[in-house]
């Protein structure tokens, strides 16, 4: 990770078609991890086998590797569920949070390093 990375917000709007499926699947692959995770800990309470360890360990290293993908590019995932996504960037020459949301056409917002979405305000 480059943690001295800096976008703009051409670099950050440039990534978007390639991070919006990233996070699509990273969704998925979380809520079919947690339904898993159900089944395995039902199973625990029996014998503790079950047929879906094996589709658990595979959905959590898929899982991984995603992170792992954006981790690589040095950005911010604040919240899976809607996509919820921080670009570190600059605005008036001080370090802030380029935001970006799952669904958004472009990046379009920004908010200070040490504030939330709650902050966001448009470029």
């Amino acid at each position: 990770m480059d943690e001295d990375k800096i976008y703009s917000v051409e670099e950050a709007n440039a990534l978007l078609p390639y991070l919006a499926p990233a996070l699509v699947e990273l969704r998925e692959r979380f809520e079919e991890a947690a339904s898993v995770r159900l089944s395995v800990a039902r199973a625990a309470t029996g014998n503790g086998w079950s047929e879906k360890r094996e589709r658990w360990a595979t959905t959590l290293a898929r899982v991984d590797e995603l992170i792992e993908k954006l981790t690589e590019w040095s950005i911010q995932l604040r919240e899976v569920s809607t996509g919820l996504i921080d670009f570190p960037g600059v605005v008036d020459g001080q370090e802030v949070w380029l935001c970006w949301r799952l669904g958004e056409p472009e990046v379009a917002y920004w908010h200070p390093k040490d504030e939330g979405f709650g902050s966001r305000r448009p470029l």
